[in-house]
């Protein structure tokens, strides 16, 4: 898998409401707190791995909303079942720690940080396994259309041990490095920068789904034409 970076870059812009897609991400993004936009962003989401699956030319655009909201709930919820474990060991280090503070011995104290260290680590490196993996449980779903293809071990087994799923998977992470440099740069701007590096993590988030779908397709082998008519966006 060896993408054009240029032609990636513009992807996003390649349909004529890309501008809309966008502030409609962004800001379902910035209010993430209220939760519903959450499964708009993450239904999105789908759509955009699903673009890349059909190496569509345009990115998806934001319509169905039904369709959409359902996408998203059901990948936030596969999503949430492979970052379950990670989160029961932080919660059981994190717990232990404050149970070894609250004893008030110095030695007690000592094991507590360090069982809190130890467990952040621990945690860390499970959350980015389960990650890796559940990623691909979304695109399977994305796919499949089915719940349960987010957990079909044959099919994810065979997508996370490919070459394809990871270096596409290596190349989001690349992506987020450079949106993350560049964010942190337009937050010199207070408030103003922080927003517009929200719509740029949207704009990178467009990227990213077509990778990880045209990377998970490549590796199942299971690339499929677009039932869109090229010079209309997928939606």
């Amino acid at each position: 898998m060896e993408p054009d970076i240029e032609e990636l870059a513009r992807y996003p812009m390649e349909s004529d409401d890309w501008i809309v897609t966008v502030a409609i991400g962004g800001v379902a993004t910035l209010l993430a707190v209220f939760v519903v936009p959450i499964f708009v962003v993450t239904g999105y989401t789908v759509r955009a791995i699903r673009a890349g699956m059909e190496d569509a030319r345009e990115p998806p655009v934001f319509d169905e909303w039904e369709s959409l909201l359902k996408e998203g709930l059901v990948a936030a919820v596969i999503t949430f079942v492979y970052q379950f474990v990670p989160t029961v060991v932080f919660g059981v280090f994190v717990g232990g720690s404050i149970v070894a503070f609250a004893t008030g011995s110095e030695t007690a104290a000592g094991l507590g940080l360090l069982g809190l260290f130890g467990g952040l680590l621990l945690w860390w490196v499970l959350a980015i396994v389960f990650g890796y993996v559940g990623l691909a449980g979304v695109a399977n779903y994305a796919r499949e259309r089915s719940f349960g293809a987010g957990f079909d071990v044959a099919v994810i087994r065979t997508a996370v041990t490919s070459r394809d799923y990871a270096v596409a998977w290596l190349y989001v992470i690349a992506l987020n490095v450079v949106v993350g440099v560049l964010a942190g740069a337009l937050n010199v701007v207070p408030i103003l920068g922080g927003i517009v590096g929200v719509f740029l993590s949207f704009y990178a988030l467009i990227i990213a789904g077509w990778l990880l779908g045209d990377g998970f397709a490549s590796a199942t082998d299971t690339h499929v034409e677009s039932t869109v008519d090229e010079n209309t966006s997928v939606a």
